[in-house]
């Protein structure tokens, strides 16, 4: 993904007896004003990052020290077996609660994604379940396609059917037989527009120690296996995006929906393309360039998803004052980006020179969308359909688009 902010405060770094000179750091990584810790473990050369959501109450008690006081990291299969993760190739994050006691926030993980490839560029596997499968489900739901994104859920609990449905990731569910708590199956049904998924049951084991059979106590050789033949075969097929100079956002119209979309990476351009996982969108024709990774001169774009009662549709927020607005006005709008992608904001209403202006109109209906284009005519068209033009100045400009 091209934009990460390495702002972290790093509290400690020390050496770990791995054979692959792995070391370990804890991080508070900034968020929302606030912080979310993580441990932060790094093989040599990392061929993916793993993100790891601890089941059970969540909350693993990171030290300064690198320690853990919850049980949490004795049970949660994939805490207790991170030296094995990180053994495999894989950067790990083993994520705490943040300092306002929020846990697992949408928001707050996508920074740590952030965080983790600023430093390692591969793709991202996001590791939850029992009771965290619920978060790790939408963040795989809704975390942009350009990180490179994969998924795996482990004896799944509660999670929202409606977010599992927008998995396109690779996704790996694993359960155990007699764990009566276990949501597996339902979940991989839920799943309906995922590329590739596969529902494993791991039996034997005991359940006697921790969740037993929930987090698959005794079963760590058949765990790690399973996960890792999973990863094998699909971490080399997820693409990260590069840090190119400027991209090229493409539009797609619906007819169906009358709903208008913008996107610059190249995975959820290619589904739209195919429209087979995602149907009814084609190309309109229109397209303008952007800033996948900030600028001294840029301002970040935020990409917020309108829920169905709203419109099912999408907002971009150029800057942080008005996607700050946007968040705080609609608490039901979900940030699947604040920095989707970035732009120069004009100066009222004139756009600098080396830009282009852009014009956003609002379809002033129920179903809320908006539509962004380069070309004044269109806008115009646009307007004379009912829609209402939003921007600054006297031509309505919203955004600064690179030439």
């Amino acid at each position: 993904m091209p934009i990460l902010r390495a702002s972290a405060l790093v509290l400690f770094a020390l050496m770990c007896g791995s054979a692959l000179g792995a070391t370990a750091t804890v991080v508070d990584v900034p968020t929302r004003g606030k912080t979310v810790r993580i441990l932060h473990l790094r093989p040599d050369l990392p061929v993916g990052n793993a993100l790891v959501l601890a089941g059970g109450a969540g909350f693993v008690g990171i030290q300064n020290d690198g320690t853990m006081t919850s049980a949490v990291a004795v049970c949660s299969p994939f805490v207790r077996n991170r030296q094995a993760l990180v053994d495999h190739g894989y950067a790990v994050a083993v994520v705490d609660m943040a300092t306002d006691f929020e846990l697992f926030r949408y928001e707050d993980m996508l920074e740590v994604i952030r965080y983790m490839q600023a430093r390692d560029p591969v793709p991202i596997w996001v590791l939850g379940g029992s009771t965290t499968a619920f978060s790790a489900v939408a963040l795989a739901a809704r975390a942009p396609l350009r990180n490179g994104l994969g998924a795996m859920f482990y004896s799944p609990e509660e999670f929202e059917s409606e977010l599992a449905a927008l998995i396109t990731a690779p996704s790996l569910i694993v359960y155990h037989p007699l764990d009566g708590r276990n949501r597996g199956t339902t979940l991989a049904t839920a799943m309906t527009s995922a590329t590739v998924k596969q529902l494993t049951a791991l039996t034997g084991g005991n359940n006697i120690s921790c969740a037993g059979y929930h987090t698959f106590s005794g079963l760590d050789e058949p765990f790690l296996s399973t996960v890792f033949a999973f990863f094998d075969k699909y971490n080399p097929t997820l693409v990260f995006a590069s840090l190119a100079e400027s991209a090229l956002a493409v539009e797609f119209y619906n007819q169906s929906l009358d709903h208008y979309f913008l996107t610059h990476i190249a995975t959820e351009i290619a589904l739209l393309d195919e429209g087979v996982t995602i149907k009814g969108w084609v190309r309109t024709g229109q397209s303008f360039k952007v800033y996948p990774a900030a600028r001294s001169d840029s301002s970040p774009v935020c990409r917020f998803y309108i829920p169905p009662d709203r419109g099912n549709s999408h907002f971009y927020g150029r800057g942080t004052v008005e996607c700050g607005a946007t968040g705080a006005a609609n608490p039901t709008f979900v940030n699947e980006d604040p920095q989707f992608f970035h732009v120069v904001l004009p100066a009222l209403g004139v756009c600098p020179a080396g830009t282009r202006n852009v014009f956003r109109v609002f379809s002033n209906r129920a179903d809320a969308n908006h539509r962004y284009m380069v070309d004044a005519a269109i806008r115009n068209q646009m307007t004379g359909r009912g829609w209402l033009a939003e921007g600054d100045g006297a031509d309505l400009v919203v955004m600064c688009s690179p030439t």
